[in-house]
């Protein structure tokens, strides 16, 4: 039985660093925070190791959330000035295909049935309600719209618009556009863009979430990378398939999931809060790096191997 449409042979190693560093002008007390940051694994993505430290004492409690998402529970010890959370993983991930990935054609409208019908309800709600006959609208007014009966790469084609007409803008501000505002403005940044093509993709019946994560670029090999959001559409036959509007195109090998929600504020990869005196000043600095390493054929593993827990100072 042939376990890989690729041979492990030919599979890659990404090694990444996230770090995360808070800092405040006097000292704070840390509240408990939820961290995505552990790679979604499956029959294309092996993760060989993982490493979680904090400047801070801290314990660390692992579960699984709704969306089968991996999270960490943080709990702090003492005050201080500085939290310094630290991530870092290898996975393996097969190479891309030669030619790059071929659009995906697919009927209209979307054909699920049975017990999927139910599984599909959280995906299908409109994250901004009022605004989804503008964006059906507007989707129909680009003549991309497919019609009753008819055969097309619906999303390769929607990923596509949405690159060409909105302007990436990597926005410092937390939160998420809706999508009427980021057409309004034709620019937004990589999960504005995600909600903008999750929501259109509702409208036409595809359930839809959102993909949080990392993408492998030329600012993550020095270090300078950042969090990464696009967007999933269930097609049939197809299964789960992921889109990133922000370049236009199907997901790669470089697009590493760490969490997935039928809303972008289910998957943040660090949230929490403090507490401290009023007024007191922060900032918060994030530097992701990756580099790939010499692959290894995939090994079956229990999920827990290679992974510890720690309050080591990052470093």
């Amino acid at each position: 039985m042939q376990l890989f449409e690729t041979p492990p042979s030919t599979w890659e190693q990404i090694h990444l660093v996230h770090e995360t560093c808070y800092s405040y002008s006097q000292p704070v007390k840390f509240l408990p925070h939820r961290l995505v940051l552990r790679p979604r694994e499956g029959h294309d993505v092996r993760l060989h190791s993982m490493d979680l430290q904090t400047s801070l004492p801290s314990k660390v409690r692992w579960s699984r959330d709704m969306m089968d998402n991996s999270i960490a529970q943080v709990e702090f010890e003492g005050l201080a000035t500085e939290l310094r959370i630290r991530s870092e993983f290898t996975i393996s991930v097969p190479p891309a295909p030669v030619g790059g990935y071929a659009p995906i054609f697919i009927p209209h409208p979307s054909a699920i049935a049975g017990i999927e019908q139910l599984a599909a309800t959280p995906y299908l709600q409109y994250i901004h309600p009022p605004e989804a006959g503008q964006l059906r609208d507007w989707f129909t007014r680009s003549g991309l719209a497919p019609a009753p009966g008819q055969t097309s790469a619906i999303f390769d084609d929607l990923a596509i618009l949405i690159h060409r007409v909105i302007r990436y803008n990597r926005r410092e501000e937390s939160g998420v556009q809706s999508p009427a505002e980021t057409l309004r403005l034709a620019s937004g940044s990589c999960r504005d863009m995600a909600v903008l093509m999750i929501e259109v993709s509702r409208t036409m019946g595809y359930p839809a979430r959102f993909v949080s994560g990392y993408l492998e670029s030329d600012s993550s090999r020095v270090g300078m990378g950042s969090t990464h959001a696009w967007a999933e559409i269930y097609l049939p036959e197809h299964g789960w398939t992921g889109y990133d509007p922000s370049i236009g195109k199907l997901v790669g090998s470089g697009h590493i999931a760490v969490g997935v929600s039928h809303h972008p504020r289910g998957v943040m990869p660090v949230a929490g809060g403090f507490h401290g005196p009023a007024g007191v000043g922060r900032s918060l600095k994030v530097n992701i790096t990756t580099r790939r390493l010499a692959g290894d054929a995939p090994k079956a593993t229990d999920g827990s191997n290679g992974i510890s827990n720690g309050s080591n100072p990052a470093g």
